[in-house]
């Protein structure tokens, strides 16, 4: 390819933000010249046609298995078949946030009146920098800019909508349900949840595509503000690097976060009120000015005068209606409004202040609300009307004196740009991942309230060299349980749980191996409904002394970079 040919001068400098899609939080700002950026991308060509012969298994059609929910716009992905989905994996660079300068050349310098050159600086448009480079590349893996989405109303009237994409970094504390919020707006299980605090110790990413924009979501370790061990710091420096790349920051509270009783409900959902935690801690978090955020988090958060939306989660708890989640936001309970006004005096340029109920899934209104919110660029949501389902609103919802809020409002919190990831994307995360993490969700079940803490779960074998079997024979895997049980596709997994102390290692296995067992048994049935077909799981206990606190081997466990 010849450069001369592109329009921009060769000595043109590009700047373009390439995000690591392992660890959404590590990015680095990359300095490239034209001629290096086409090179690049031509070479991204070649991987992807690597990728490509890797992968010989073609991608089946995810269309067929987008979301049926009536809230959601019509073209809204959903993960379906988990495994189709990384079955497409690509190698690619992102083409998001491109800033171009172009330099002319030393022939169009000015010289002043002192003898000085001054260099003349043109700015190229990312829009324009963008349709050159679609013009010059198309390639099948190749992640279309989508600069705009053309829209058809009721009247025949067409509009074109620019595409709006961002990254979403939720934050919050420990047990105020993240990861349960993260499925309920994903409409899927893609974060594990338990009653336990700290049970998210990565960053999961999760993304949302629609036709006229791309939300791409982070849950996030719980903020720990005292850190105990190495561990809790390598989470923290997660949580601190999804505060520096979010685009959108989405904190997650619950009705009691700063007052006076705390709910011991945990991962957005179980136990009352009554089950009250130490009488330390809640005096302890009535005296938190910064209502557990901590003042590193948020002074950063007002510093980047970026846009935040506020979850007060687990209204449930303190609602009189127990029998009928749809009448919990009929009147905003007391302690959720003080909530409310808490977080409006800590962050007064927060865009939306909402109350929600994430345990009861994507169709709870204010888990609906929030959803319209982020969708607002797509014409057939109604922010306004998901608004109205949370009742009367009450003081401080809304950013300054507003009462209600509508499309025109809640779009602009998503900034115009095309999207990071294709439209099958789900996850950045593997299967190897997600059957780790399914393990270690069932040991924090089945274990006692500090052992699991102390647990890591490693996946060292993953055979799926059957796992296509009933597909190849044309009878199609899934479905029940009994014809699972018939069907020859299977994936064998073979795990280690790591303790710190011989003496853990004997309450994992349990007498006679009992507990173990038992363990094995949980987790394969988790496995099974995840990934579809059967599933042989060998589950090993080791020790491996004082892991949390060994640099080396939280680096080898991908808590720390």
């Amino acid at each position: 390819m010849a450069v001369s040919s592109h329009p921009l001068s060769p000595s043109t400098t590009i700047q373009y933000q390439a995000t690591n899609h392992r660890h959404l939080f590590q990015t680095k700002m990359v300095s490239l010249n034209l001629p290096s950026l086409l090179a690049l991308t031509s070479a991204t060509i070649s991987l992807n046609v690597v990728a490509a012969s890797i992968h010989s298994r073609s991608t089946k059609s995810i269309s067929s298995r987008r979301s049926s929910l009536s809230f959601l716009p019509t073209n809204f992905y959903t993960r379906g078949s988990f495994r189709e989905l990384r079955s497409s994996r690509s190698i690619y660079i992102p083409t998001r946030q491109f800033t171009s300068h172009a330099t002319t050349n030393d022939d169009n310098n000015d010289t002043t009146n002192d003898g000085t050159t001054s260099t003349t600086t043109t700015k190229t448009s990312q829009q324009e920098l963008l349709q050159t480079l679609d013009s010059k590349f198309d390639y099948q893996g190749r992640i279309s800019s989508k600069l705009t989405t053309t829209s058809t109303n009721n009247t025949g009237t067409t509009t074109s909508i620019p595409h709006r994409c961002a990254l979403l970094t939720i934050l919050g504390r420990p047990n105020m349900g993240k990861s349960t919020l993260l499925n309920a707006l994903l409409s899927d299980q893609l974060a594990i949840t338990t009653n336990r605090p700290q049970t998210t110790r990565h960053a999961i990413l999760g993304v949302l595509t629609y036709d006229y924009g791309q939300v791409c979501l982070t849950d996030t370790p719980g903020i720990i503000e005292r850190t105990a061990y190495r561990l809790q710091e390598g989470m923290m420096e997660v949580v601190r690097g999804a505060v520096r790349d979010g685009d959108v920051f989405l904190v997650v509270t619950d009705v009691v976060s700063g007052g006076k009783n705390v709910g011991s409900g945990g991962g957005g959902g179980g136990g009352r009120l009554a089950d009250a935690r130490k009488e330390e801690e809640e005096e302890e978090m009535e005296e938190d000015p910064y209502l557990g955020l901590g003042e590193d988090i948020v002074t950063k958060l007002k510093k980047y005068q970026k846009p935040i939306l506020v979850c007060v989660n687990k209204v449930d708890l303190v609602s009189d209606h127990d029998n009928d989640s749809s009448s919990i936001y009929t009147n905003t309970p007391l302690e959720a409004v003080q909530t409310i006004q808490k977080w409006r005096a800590l962050l007064p340029e927060v865009f939306a202040i909402l109350p929600t109920c994430a345990a009861n899934g994507p169709n709870d209104a204010g888990v609906v609300a929030l959803r319209s919110i982020l969708l607002a660029n797509d014409p057939n949501v109604d922010v306004s009307g998901a608004i109205r389902a949370l009742g009367r609103p009450v003081p401080g919802m809304f950013c300054g004196d507003r009462t209600m809020i509508g499309n025109d409002e809640a779009r602009e919190i998503l900034p115009i740009g095309p999207p990071l990831y294709g439209p099958d994307f789900f996850t950045d995360r593997t299967d190897r991942f997600c059957a780790s993490e399914l393990i270690r969700e069932t040991l924090f079940e089945r274990l006692g309230k500090e052992l699991p803490y102390c647990c890591e779960v490693r996946v060292e074998s993953f055979d799926e060299s059957k796992r296509y079997l009933d597909e190849e024979d044309g009878e199609g895997g899934g479905g029940s349980d009994e014809k699972r049980q018939r069907s020859k596709s299977m994936i064998r997994i073979g795990a280690v749980i790591l303790v710190e102390r011989d003496s853990q290692k004997g309450i994992v296995v349990g007498k006679g191996g009992k507990q173990i067992k038992e363990v094995g048994m949980d987790a394969r049935k988790k496995l099974q409904k995840f990934f579809g077909v059967k599933i042989f799981l060998d589950l090993r206990v080791k020790v491996d002394k004082n892991w949390r606190n060994n640099a080396e081997k939280l680096k080898q466990y991908g808590y720390m970079s």
